[in-house]
C-alpha cells in the first residue's frame, strides 16, 4: 500500500518543482515585461539578499526591492538564459533551487542618455518557503537570492 503514497509523493514533488521554476522564470521575465510593480508579490516579507554587483553587503526586504526595481527598469534588451537548474525540496514548505544565469542587456543613464552592454554569467541560489494556505493561497515566496559572478563574466550589472 506504500506505492500509492509514494506514486502522490512524486507527483506532489514535481507540481511544487514545476511551480517553482515557473516562478523563477516568471521573476527574471520582469526585467522584459517592465512590470516592475510585481516584483513584491515575489517575495517573502523576510526576504534578503546578497547580489553580485554592488552594494555587496546582504540586502534586506526594503533595499533588495529599490535596488531590484532599478535595476530592471533601467535595464532595455535584456535577455537571460537558465541552465542546469536543480530544485531540492526540504519538507513541504521549503526548497532550495540553484542554477547558472546568462543575463545580457544594455543599462540606460537617463541622466547621461549612454548605455553600458551587460553580459553577466552568474551561480544564482535561491532559498524558498511555500506560504500558510490562507497566504497567497500557499504559493512560493522567495525567502533569499544569492548571486555569484562567474569567471568570464564580463561586467557589472546583476
Amino acid at each position: 500500500m506504500s506505492a500509492p503514497d509514494n506514486d502522490d509523493n512524486n507527483s506532489n514533488n514535481a507540481a511544487a518543482k514545476s511551480q517553482i521554476r515557473d516562478l523563477i522564470y516568471s521573476y527574471f521575465q520582469i526585467a522584459k515585461s517592465k512590470e516592475i510593480e510585481n516584483i513584491p508579490s515575489f517575495f517573502s516579507d523576510d526576504f534578503t539578499k546578497f547580489g553580485d554587483s554592488p552594494p555587496y553587503d546582504r540586502r534586506d526586504l526594503e533595499r533588495a526591492l529599490m535596488l531590484e526595481q532599478l535595476q530592471f527598469a533601467s535595464i532595455s534588451d535584456y535577455d537571460f538564459k537558465i541552465e542546469a537548474m536543480r530544485i531540492d525540496l526540504v519538507g513541504d514548505s521549503a526548497a532550495v533551487a540553484t542554477f547558472e544565469l546568462q543575463s545580457t542587456g544594455i543599462i540606460v543613464d537617463d541622466y547621461s542618455f549612454r548605455g553600458t552592454a551587460v553580459n553577466n554569467r552568474s551561480r544564482v541560489t535561491i532559498v524558498l518557503q511555500k506560504a500558510r494556505k490562507g497566504d497567497d493561497g500557499g504559493g512560493w515566496k522567495m525567502l533569499h537570492q544569492h548571486f555569484s559572478r562567474m569567471p568570464g563574466g564580463s561586467n557589472d550589472g546583476g
